[in-house]
């Protein structure tokens, strides 16, 4: 079978969640003998050339072709804000690809950098398609439903207010942005509707109100064309739902991970409690939260921070974490370590901290921290709280409450007993081999439900 995936990013470059999950998929779908291969988006800089934005490479034996995204024109697309989520110049090029490499099956883990002009394609040239989404990019346009305050969302609203006050957060300075979000709704919808009745035409603001307004009937559409969407959480799959998925479209299943070999674990010889963050340096995350916890806490107590993420990503946010840290020697940043040594990794961990101020979608890092036997300190949140237990396989706090996390390391490292609990709880997750055994009997499915629709 030839089995197309997609990501937004990909190795070498990327390698977070969604990323490993599509490299770990792709090579046990061809350890079965499939024929497989990517298409990834990169965020690529400005001023390229149409001519530049596509090349191809190969990782680890996987064939990858990537497009070079930007916010620019390209093609005949002036919008840049309708080819976020609808890139014609994309489609364009994917469509001669579909037609040269001819997939059996297109599974899409991620169309951030792409946009789902991509299942357009696919449903024009008759190609199965099946969708894994990893965060929140069919709903909504910063794919993590998190308003301005960090305040959760459930979605844009019927006029996208709610995303059209958000976007205006985001791009304009703090005086405009902070009258525009004091607008009654009322008024914000008005304005919308004028925007896209033709009023306020040569306004340089205009093709972004007519993007941000027609993204969520856009993708809702283009969803229900996919033939199955895999919900990796209940969260998720209620998430889709109500924001217009057909529910015959839902099949759950949880992630799977490549099980490293499990290690030892090494008992730190100064008896401190070794908390590990381990993920993207990026506000969403909460390292910041972290840090914040940990200053809270007495030097007297004996406990290190272990912090692992690329610094370079976001520098002004790393920037503000070695601010937060002000050179406390229990907080070290550790750097990035290659996917095959994270059992060597826990092993030298305690616990894991996984202070999310978004919904998340169930990071893998927790998958593979139960695989360690290492408990998880999480924030109480929906996809996280689905294999993260309270006081089974590890502790939740109110998410964002630093004061509440600092507590809960404390109680952590003042409780041996309670360590051993939440370690002898783990919860082995379900590997990688087992996902795809169950991705392949989906995509037998589909295909066979194709054939008899012909």
């Amino acid at each position: 079978m030839r089995v197309l995936l997609t990501t937004h990013v990909f190795l070498p470059d990327y390698s977070s969640g969604t990323e490993i999950l599509t490299f770990n998929t792709a090579k046990q779908l061809q350890s079965l003998g499939h024929d497989v291969e990517i298409c990834t988006g990169f965020p690529a800089r400005p001023g390229l050339e149409d001519s530049q934005r596509f090349d191809t490479y190969e990782y680890e034996g996987l064939q990858v072709h990537r497009f070079m995204h930007d916010a620019a024109p390209m093609g005949e697309q002036s919008n840049v804000a309708e080819a976020e989520y609808n890139n014609l110049f994309f489609a364009r090029w994917f469509r001669g690809y579909l037609a040269q490499f001819r997939p059996n099956i297109a599974h899409f883990f991620h169309l951030g950098l792409l946009s789902a002009s991509a299942i357009d394609a696919c449903h024009e040239l008759g190609i199965p398609m099946v969708m894994t989404p990893t965060d929140f990019w069919l709903i909504c346009p910063n794919n993590q439903l998190r308003l301005p305050d960090n305040s959760p969302c459930n979605g844009p609203d019927p006029d996208a207010v709610n995303c059209m006050k958000h976007a205006v957060n985001n791009s304009q300075p703090q005086p405009i942005s902070w009258v525009f979000n004091r607008l009654p709704h009322r008024v914000v919808s008005t304005l919308i509707g004028a925007v896209n009745r033709g009023t306020f035409a040569e306004s340089r603001f205009s093709p972004m109100v007519r993007a941000l307004y027609q993204r969520p009937g856009f993708l809702r559409e283009r969803m229900n064309k996919l033939d199955r969407v895999v919900a990796p959480t209940h969260l998720m799959q209620e998430m889709l739902i109500a924001n217009g998925l057909k529910p015959g479209k839902i099949v759950f299943s949880r992630f799977g991970i490549r099980v490293a070999a499990r290690e030892t674990h090494i008992p730190d010889a100064a008896g401190r409690i070794r908390i590990g963050f381990i993920g993207g340096l990026s506000e969403h995350k909460g390292a910041h939260l972290l840090i914040s916890a940990v200053r809270l806490l007495p030097k007297t107590m004996p406990l290190e921070l272990k912090i692992y993420g690329k610094t370079d990503l976001y520098p002004k946010y790393f920037e503000k974490l070695l601010q937060l840290a002000d050179a406390d020697n229990r907080i070290r940043f550790c750097g990035t370590f290659k996917n095959e040594q994270i059992g060597k990794i826990f092993a030298n961990l305690d616990v894991l901290a996984v202070p999310s101020i978004w919904y998340e979608n169930t990071p893998l890092v927790i998958y593979s921290a139960q695989a360690a036997g290492c408990p998880v300190i999480a924030s109480n949140f929906g996809g996280m709280t689905e294999v993260v237990e309270h006081e089974g396989n590890g502790l939740l706090f109110e998410a964002g409450d630093v004061s509440g996390l600092a507590r809960t390391i404390e109680r952590l490292a003042r409780d041996q007993d309670l360590h051993r609990q939440l370690t002898a709880n783990a919860v082995y997750p379900k590997t990688i081999s087992e996902y795809v055994d169950e991705l392949q009997i989906l995509y037998d499915k589909v295909l066979v439900e194709r054939q008899g629709e012909k």
